[in-house]
């Protein structure tokens, strides 16, 4: 495997860099090798809940440098979409405090509840809230039923933890969706490629036979890779693994056990 024609490599985070908070190392020294060759990293993540600056703090030490305007998270890339929309001030919010510092930071109005149940925001956001209930996802649906913009972070089925998979994101705007009968006008994180467009004008490689993504899940990092027609791999280290591939339909341009085989 020749990784000498890119410039650009795009990785995941939960299940390639990090395990709920734990380094999975055989990756990180293979990202640590590749940078010192010159390599350009940028981390693009679904979890909505990482704070940028926070995150690359905690990698840094584990000897990974990614300025935050690298780390595009499924938070930055909804609130880069709603910013571009340029008709959404006021915003609430199912998620954690992650999801509602970043778009606090692009300048939205981060309602409460009691606010939200007062006045319709003009968009409703949908990220993996571990600390959400039955009242807030009613309130989110009642606001969307009016008229508010409903927007997702993400369709995560599953996220891995070190218990063994979890819910992910995608199960409460599911629950939202099948209340109403209708799917998110826009679901900013993988597989969608709005990520990857975010990514390249930030990192300034814009050509995709320079780029390539790295991902523990088929059905979001490497579809969102393939369908820009940019190169994948598949590192088994997260959910996915080899035999999934004829069972999801989805193959990637590589597959590796951890990140060292690409060494």
């Amino acid at each position: 495997m020749n990784l000498g024609k890119y410039d650009l490599i795009v990785s995941d985070v939960d299940g390639v860099i990090l395990m709920e908070g734990e380094p999975i190392w055989e990756n990180i020294k293979a990202l640590r090798e590749l940078i010192s060759k010159g390599k350009k990293l940028a981390l693009v993540t679904n979890n909505s809940g990482f704070n940028r600056v926070l995150l690359s703090r905690q990698i840094s030490y584990l000897g990974l440098d990614v300025n935050p305007s690298l780390i595009i998270t499924s938070s930055v890339s909804a609130a880069t979409y709603l910013k571009e929309r340029g008709n959404v001030q006021s915003v609430f919010v199912v998620g954690e405090e992650g999801l509602s510092d970043e778009l606090k930071g692009f300048g939205f109005k981060v309602l409460t509840v009691s606010d939200a149940n007062e006045n319709l925001p003009d968009s409703v956001v949908v990220g993996l809230d571990r600390l959400s209930n039955y009242d807030k996802l009613s309130l989110a649906m009642r606001c969307i039923s009016k008229g508010s913009l409903f927007v997702a972070t993400n369709m995560d089925k599953l996220w891995p933890s070190k218990e063994g998979l979890k819910l992910g994101a995608g199960a409460l705007v599911k629950a939202i969706s099948f209340a109403l009968n209708r799917e998110p006008d826009f679901v900013a994180g993988k597989p969608n490629p709005w990520m990857l467009k975010v990514v390249m004008e930030r990192s300034g490689v814009t050509v995709k036979d320079r780029i390539v993504v790295i991902g523990d899940q088929l059905e979001t990092d490497v579809k969102m890779g393939n369908d820009e027609g940019i190169d994948t791999i598949l590192v088994q280290t997260g959910i996915s693994k080899e035999e999934d591939i004829d069972r999801v339909m989805i193959k990637p341009t590589y597959i590796v056990n951890n990140l060292l085989d690409l060494l």
